[in-house]
């Protein structure tokens, strides 16, 4: 199965698909799992990446997986459309979208989750995360919120730790939401 989210975050195993050929990808796609019937991948940012043609190509190969593959996308343009739908993909918009002036809206409260960090409280710290990642704010942006707010309250380790996670994050060690709801859990 194929699925094209527009805005919209996907649950799944995010697949590093960057340091994988293509080779590799329809190995993974025509390849049934042995321990259990379906798995779901999350690819971010591939199609507009500079390998769109790779995985326009594989389109048909992904739809006709016994694996369910979830491609998030902030947009998407007119010929990539075409060509996934035609590949049997089901897209997805988000109702949301964002503002007329084309900024995003903020769903949740930021300056609560940074004064929760402030203030080192860990329940509402929580709260406001688990709020922000529902809102579907990438956990990019909260580590970086949250790094701001450690630096503002001149807390070296706290910041460092958060930077580490998030460089551990884009290195492969650990997914950065659940690093970041461990952070805030052992505060």
């Amino acid at each position: 199965m194929l699925k094209v989210l527009i805005n919209k975050r996907g649950k799944g195993e995010e697949l590093k698909w960057e340091g994988m050929s293509s080779e590799e990808l329809a190995t993974l796609a025509s390849t049934p799992d042995m321990f259990s019937a379906m798995r779901t991948f999350v690819l971010r940012d591939a199609i507009n990446s500079e390998r769109q043609d790779e995985f326009l190509d594989l389109a048909e190969v992904f739809a006709e997986s016994p694996h369910t593959f979830i491609f998030e996308e902030e947009k998407l343009l007119k010929a990539p459309t075409t060509a996934l739908e035609k590949a049997g993909a089901k897209i997805e918009k988000s109702a949301q979208g964002g503002s007329a002036s084309g900024r995003k809206e903020w769903q949740f409260d930021q300056f609560g989750v940074a004064s929760a960090l402030g203030n080192k409280d860990k329940k509402k710290l929580w709260l406001g995360l688990m709020q922000a990642f529902s809102a579907g704010e990438k956990p990019e942006a909260v580590a970086g919120l949250l790094a701001w707010k450690a630096r503002q309250m001149r807390d070296a380790n706290l910041s460092r730790k958060i930077v580490f996670m998030y460089h551990d994050a884009h290195r492969g060690m650990g997914d950065l939401e659940l690093l970041l709801e461990r952070f805030v859990l052992t505060l």
